[in-house]
């Protein structure tokens, strides 16, 4: 039973409902905050009036170096006011600081706003909220949680969320308020003490940076913490500095698992903002104004005449933020020294504007930009039922591969660092303790095979180029060298290491792993400080770096796969959406190439044991070399993006398929489970029977469990080269050539939200414009074309049966990237993958093609 009785809750919470709102939406540094009084000594608690259920507050204000000061918060606005910094139209104006905006009295003309109609940005936060706090909760919060919201926000939306604590019997959870008014932080915190008294409430006295290093210092680094940021406040920061103060966070005040829950504001029409921000009441014109009375009370004099000003807003299309002007209405003096003294004073011209706030809008690949720069995870997001606004889920992830970053040829230490924190999610936190001996794909050896192999590799490939001793247990490179691929259609086994008639003991190869990870580290070291390494032990550094992270995408098809499978740790998982997505049509591009299709690169290894050539810029595997062209195909058409599982549900639906073609039916896919049942898990798609055979009982086999296939609808199928042959087929088309696909990749926007893990899942292809095509949705691509040697062709050295094992005709090229795949491979346009066309259990999907 929750400790709050339902009635007298219900009472208290109604006078929430009416409560005030005292905060707008507080900047992130000192540079953009208020000062509603002077600084203090940091951390010093705040004397409570006598209120019968006060939360402590806590006086951070001279903390740090960016707290903020009467002192600090005067040169700001004269720095600013005095130099002319701010772009605009081609020329550089003046501006004041967005802090002045937040007096007591401004805040009280914002609440205001808050309840215009037209401010749809609280409306739209208030009825995501209500709808979905429980399911933030049950997701986020634990038993001893801490909540940090940046900025004490209207209780009437936090209130959600703090009755889905109650509701959900949380207890031991702390609720952090973050303020720059003591005075608000107590109005806002005093019947939130009251009516849930189950949680604890701590106000924060300061700037945000104040607050995070307050966290940081005095919460312990094992206690879950989820940081609030609501009202589209990040809109305040332009999107470097948003980014920035993100990562900032996420690095000093998040632990792996911790999230951040942020309301942005989308990039909506010009009309829809331009209300918002210039209402027909003018409350909006009121509260901009109201910020040069508080400079008056700021400087103890009137520096300026509000009388002698206007509001100017504008809707900034190109740059996607409003922005608010003053715009003075006649030729004037301002002084920022009482009496004209000597200094301080700027001569103002009849129509020139001050900027004082911009409110910037995002579109979802700024957001995703924001995440990747942040070096956070992204869950989802939960949206307003007019698809506006949305909130969105953060999350600190246990290892992070960055895009589009800077590549060495040789991958460092840092690089290694996350590499081996994703491996070690993976095979020790998502396999059962009682499971390494589990096959979920008969195709492969268990578990525990690829638990040695990754080690014995590593230690083989760099004891042959440093000729030193192999790791102890020696037997291991006999044991784990090279593990099984069978013909699907013959079922002869190629060449692998011989099977033990016992495999180690798991305790015993993970220490094996720790002693051969410090062996490279050795090496690491050495080229980090810049000693000499023979060439070709840094192939070899770089070789083990890609051969691990192919095997961490592959052990995933395993680990989807199997009934037992755990969820990886620190990821929580992808969101549902909330709105339903917009729908996409069919459509068809026509690319003409009149060119060879480039592709390869040129790494030849003989070089590495030849002293005085120079060092090389790039490696690659023995089929990416060298660069070259392929012969330019004839003009094609190929679909805008790839084949969604809703489209491949609707394939088997016509003419029941599930029941008369079972062979059809995805691996990727499985039985939901029954209604009563308990299991989340995935079953196996071959044991399909006309009793359940439709695309209602089946879901997509994920890291967390089956799931229905219509939460995944827009997502790309997953399923064999056979099957998604016989699909084009039917539709009277084909599947691209990979020179036709690298056409389509070198044209086509890639999703970079779609590899590197940036997602547990695929995503698929956003809205299309109507004149791109999406490449990289989460999924490899299939294409017709067999893998096989070309002409130039040169086996490698150091690992000569990487391709040419597969030389067999029964393998075909996929092109592109899984949301599995790590950036080094998939940011390699040259990278050709391949699998056996009956291969059901790979990340890969398809695109229709046809010759015009």
């Amino acid at each position: 039973m929750s400790p709050v009785s339902q009635k007298p809750a219900t009472e208290k919470l109604a006078k929430l409902d009416n409560m005030p709102s005292k905060h707008h939406q507080q900047p992130a540094s000192a540079s953009a905050s208020s000062s509603s009084s002077s600084s203090s000594s940091a951390g010093r608690a705040v004397p409570a009036s006598s209120v019968a259920a006060a939360a402590a507050v806590v006086d951070l204000r001279g903390s740090t170096a960016l707290s903020n000061t009467d002192a600090n918060l005067q040169s700001s606005i004269v720095n600013a006011f005095t130099a002319k910094t701010v772009p605009y139209n081609g020329r550089l104006i003046r501006s004041l600081p967005t802090m002045i905006l937040y007096s007591a009295r401004g805040l009280e003309i914002y609440d205001k706003i808050t309840y215009l109609k037209e401010y749809y940005l609280m409306e739209a936060e208030l009825q995501i909220l209500a709808k979905r706090a429980t399911d933030l909760v049950a997701k986020v919060v634990r038993n001893g949680s801490v909540l940090v919201e940046l900025g004490c926000g209207a209780m009437r939306k936090t209130k959600h969320i703090l009755e889905a604590i109650v509701a959900q019997r949380r207890t031991g959870v702390t609720y952090y308020a973050v303020d720059l008014s003591e005075a608000s932080l107590r109005e806002s915190l005093a019947p939130l003490c009251d009516a849930f008294p189950s949680i604890k409430f701590v106000g924060l006295l300061g700037c945000y940076e104040d607050s995070v290093d307050y966290i940081t210092k005095t919460v312990p680094a094992t206690t879950p913490k989820t940081y609030l940021w609501l009202g589209s406040s990040i809109g305040n920061l332009d999107r470097p500095a948003a980014a920035a103060f993100l990562r900032e966070i996420c690095a000093k005040g998040m632990q792996p698992a911790d999230t951040f829950l942020c309301g942005i504001d989308r990039r909506n029409s010009g009309k829809d903002i331009s209300l918002a921000y210039n209402d027909p009441s003018g409350v909006t014109r009121d509260f901009i104004l109201e910020g040069l009375t508080h400079v008056n009370q700021i400087f103890g004099h009137r520096v300026f005449d509000r009388d002698r000003f206007e509001y100017l807003s504008e809707y900034q299309e190109h740059e996607g933020r409003h922005a608010a002007y003053y715009r003075s209405l006649q030729q004037q003096t301002i002084s920022f020294r009482e009496g004209n003294g000597n200094g301080g004073a700027v001569e103002l011209e009849k129509g020139e504007i001050i900027n004082v706030e911009y409110s910037y809008k995002w579109s979802a690949a700024e957001v995703d930009g924001l995440v990747e720069t942040a070096r956070l995870y992204n869950v989802g997001k939960w949206t307003d039922p007019k698809d506006m606004y949305d909130l969105h889920l953060f999350q600190k992830p246990p290892f992070f591969f960055p895009k589009n970053a800077p590549t060495p040829p040789v991958p460092s230490l840092a690089e290694y660092e996350q590499l081996w924190k994703a491996w070690d999610v993976i095979t020790e936190t998502m396999i059962p303790k009682s499971a390494h001996l589990v096959r979920p794909i008969s195709l492969r050896h268990p578990y525990i095979f690829y638990m040695g192999h990754i080690p014995a590799f590593l230690d083989i490939q760099l004891s042959r180029a440093t000729d030193t001793p192999l790791i102890h247990p020696q037997n291991y490179a006999e044991i784990f060298e090279r593990g099984i691929d069978p013909c699907i259609e013959t079922g002869v086994v190629n060449p692998h290491s011989a099977v033990p008639d016992t495999w180690p003991a798991v305790a015993d190869i993970l220490a094996y792993k720790e002693k051969v990870r410090a062996k490279l580290r050795n090496v690491l070291a050495k080229l980090e400080h810049g000693k000499d390494v023979p060439k070709r032990v840094k192939r070899v550094v770089w070789m083990c770096y890609e051969h691990e992270a192919m095997h961490i995408e592959t052990l995933l098809y395993m680990l989807v796969q199997s009934d037992t499978t755990l969820p990886p740790a620190g990821f929580l998982e992808p969101l549902q959406a909330s709105s339903t997505p917009q729908p996409q049509l069919p459509r068809m591009v026509r690319f003409s190439p009149n060119a060879p299709v480039p592709t390869g690169l040129d790494d030849p290894e003989p070089l590495d044991l030849d002293a005085s050539a120079p060092a090389l810029n790039v490696y690659g595997w023995d089929n990416e070399k060298p660069a070259r062209t392929l012969p330019a195909p004839a003009p094609f058409e190929v679909s805008s993006q790839m084949v969604t599982i809703a489209e491949y549900a609707a394939f088997l639906d016509d003419g029941n398929r599930w029941a008369n073609n079972p062979d059809l039916i995805p691996a990727s896919w499985g039985k939901l489970p029954a209604e009563n049942g308990t299991s989340g898990a995935p079953s196996s798609s071959s044991s399909s029977s006309s009793s359940s055979s439709s695309s209602s009982a089946h879901g997509v086999k994920t890291a967390f469990g089956i799931r229905p296939l219509s939460t995944f609808a827009s997502s790309p199928v997953a399923l064999s080269y056979n099957q998604a042959l016989q699909y084009a087929e039917v539709k009277g088309m084909r599947l691209p050539t990979e020179a036709e696909l690298r056409c389509v990749r070198q044209a086509g926007r890639r999703l970079e939200r779609h590899y590197g893990f940036s997602s547990w899942v695929p995503r698929g292809a956003p809205a299309a414009d109507g004149s791109s095509i999406a490449v990289d949705e989460g999924l490899w691509e299939w294409t017709s074309t067999v893998f096989e040697k070309h002409d130039s062709y040169v086996a490698s050295d150091v690992y000569p049966g990487y391709s040419s094992d597969f030389f067999d005709t029964k393998h075909n090229v996929v092109l592109g990237a899984s949301w599995a795949t790590l950036p080094r491979i998939s940011e390699r346009p040259s990278f050709v993958n391949w699998y056996q066309r009956a291969y059901p259990y790979v990340f890969a999907g398809f695109r229709l093609a046809r010759t015009v």
